[in-house]
């Protein structure tokens, strides 16, 4: 059960780090269906709406898309797609058995990757953690603490 929630997780983190232009597409998830939207007009978004409404007759269609099985991704013309790629946190130095994030994206490999004595994990105002990471901490015993500066 823990390992179908970790997938669970995992997957909706791929659709949401890709809707915001970040990381693989939603294409590498298994029974994922990526449709594709340009919108650079009125005419655009409505023919959307339409498209929308016309899946949502379709209880099936509805259902995978609640459920996330089904997702958008938005295409303009004018850019070529790109893969960003997350901030990752930039930490300092570890000092004995703490290490110290100031900025950026804490993930659940880089938690692998702390050296073995870290025990305490500082972070900053505007670090945020991935639930895999906080996760991986805490199973690995590793307090984390907010910093305020």
């Amino acid at each position: 059960m823990v390992d179908e929630l970790r997938q669970a997780i995992r997957s909706i983190l791929l659709e949401e780090l890709a809707a915001h232009g970040v990381g693989p597409t939603p294409q590498s998830a298994p029974g994922i269906h990526v449709e594709e939207v340009e919108i650079n007009s009125d005419v655009d978004l409505a023919q959307f709406v339409r498209r929308l409404l016309q899946l949502a007759r379709d209880g099936g269609a509805l259902s995978a898309i609640e459920s996330g099985r089904h997702v958008f991704r938005l295409r303009t013309a004018s850019a070529p797609q790109r893969s960003v790629q997350p901030p990752v946190a930039s930490s300092r130095t570890p000092v004995g058995g703490t290490m110290t994030f100031d900025a950026g994206l804490i993930t659940e490999k880089q938690v692998r990757n702390l050296p073995e004595n870290i025990s305490v994990v500082r972070v900053g105002g505007s670090v945020r953690l991935t639930p895999l990471a906080s996760d991986a901490m805490r199973r690995a015993g590793i307090k984390i603490e907010k910093v305020t500066s």
